[in-house]
């Protein structure tokens, strides 16, 4: 499905306003939980198949209201002319990567990624006979001299879990050289920070769950594109069956109407808390995009709104980073990012626990770190659990 845009709208708008209940005129568009939509005759069937019709819906895993309207505002926010909802992050991912690939081809890995990420692209892709090929980020600005066979790159930024940042502008420059795509994964920054097809990327992949639902409550992905994408994105959704829910759909739909407050005060919030950790000596190391002592800080200036609601801490060793941890009262230790709620975890006793050890130096992972989504609550109320905690960490040397 494609989508025209009205540029005079800010993104806040975009995330309130959607579809319209013509039947009703409910304040909300309602959910449309069936999976099957009735004709009037049976030769209405040739038109709703075939494309002709206006909101042509026969069956849910192809479309529905529900999901259309939540899909048209997620293309709005990323100004993009396509966009299909997926039932989950990974399921978005396995889509954009075989709607623009096929068997014999190669495709560049920017490490760090997320695990079942990694898992994927080096588990499944080699069974479809397609090629990984896993790079640095400086790797993948000059892919012509380490994988100039590349029909497609793909990329995180801020990468998980420690928020590293890639140059998207010099990764899209390098894959124009060698004729490849580039796929990007822009979860851990949300449209209401980083708007990725505005500098030339091809595809957009958002784990939906994260940042967008953002309460804990829902699963769901993302891809965004251009309009050439549609055909190749949607029989990707119909013959893989990842459809997203109506229900889900409608949750999606209540987040994204407070998705801009939510992302701009846990900005405002992650960078002060950013700074609380960088003060304090018992953390050995402070990672967050717009801290300026971050290595990433010049990059992520360049192409973030904002430098997000995850930051990494790094104690230096296990025994420090299970101490914070485990001693926190109001942080919820739990996977997952984006909610509400503020979320800690300790990556390799979690999502990097089957990472390889040379995986996690790549990603700045060591024993000691600590990844941090900062959630809604008062920041007052998260500086005092943070430093109650750090009462139990020993003093770096």
């Amino acid at each position: 499905m494609t989508h025209t845009h009205d540029e005079n709208r800010l993104p806040a708008t975009h995330a309130v306003h959607g579809r319209t209940d013509r039947t009703y005129r409910s304040a909300i568009f309602p959910i449309y939980q069936t999976s099957t939509f009735a004709v009037g005759e049976s030769s209405d069937f040739a038109a709703l198949l075939d494309g002709s019709a206006e909101d042509a819906f026969v069956y849910t895993r192809y479309g529905n209201p529900t999901v259309a309207n939540v899909q048209e505002k997620l293309a709005r926010l990323h100004h993009a002319e396509t966009a299909f909802l997926f039932s989950s992050g990974m399921a978005a991912i396995a889509a954009a990567v075989l709607a623009t690939m096929q068997s014999g081809d190669h495709i560049a890995v920017v490490r760090p990624i997320y695990g079942g990420t990694y898992g994927y692209m080096g588990s499944m892709l080699p069974r479809l006979g397609i090629t990984p090929h896993f790079i640095t980020p400086e790797q993948a600005y000059a892919l012509e001299q380490h994988v100039p066979q590349a029909r497609a790159v793909y990329f995180e930024t801020p990468a998980n879990p420690t928020t590293l940042c890639v140059d998207i502008a010099a990764v899209v420059a390098a894959a124009q050289r060698v004729g490849a795509k580039t796929l990007v994964d822009n979860t851990f920054a949300s449209p209401i920070n980083s708007t990725p097809l505005t500098l030339g990327v091809d595809l957009v992949i958002e784990s939906v769950t994260k940042f967008i639902g953002g309460h804990s409550d829902v699963i769901s992905g993302a891809v965004l594109g251009r309009a050439e994408y549609t055909e190749a994105l949607h029989h990707q959704l119909i013959y893989f069956g990842g459809c997203a829910s109506p229900l889900e759909a409608f949750l999606v739909d209540r987040s994204l109407k407070t998705l801009s407050m939510r992302v701009q005060h846990q900005n405002a919030a992650a960078l002060r808390i950013a700074e609380f950790f960088a003060a304090d000596a018992r953390v050995k190391r402070v990672y967050y995009p717009f801290l300026p002592t971050s290595p990433d800080y010049a990059v992520a200036k360049k192409q973030m709104k904002g430098g997000g609601g995850v930051l990494a801490l790094d104690f230096g060793e296990l025994e420090d980073a299970v101490a914070f941890v485990d001693h926190l009262q109001l942080v919820v230790n739990a996977v997952s990012l984006g909610s509400v709620e503020s979320l800690v975890t300790i990556p390799v006793l979690s999502t990097h626990a089957r990472v390889a050890e040379e995986e996690r130096a790549l990603a700045r992972v060591t024993a000691g770190t600590v990844r941090l989504s900062v959630g809604a609550e008062a920041v007052e109320d998260l500086l005092a659990d943070f430093a109650q905690a750090l009462t139990h960490v020993r003093q770096f040397a």
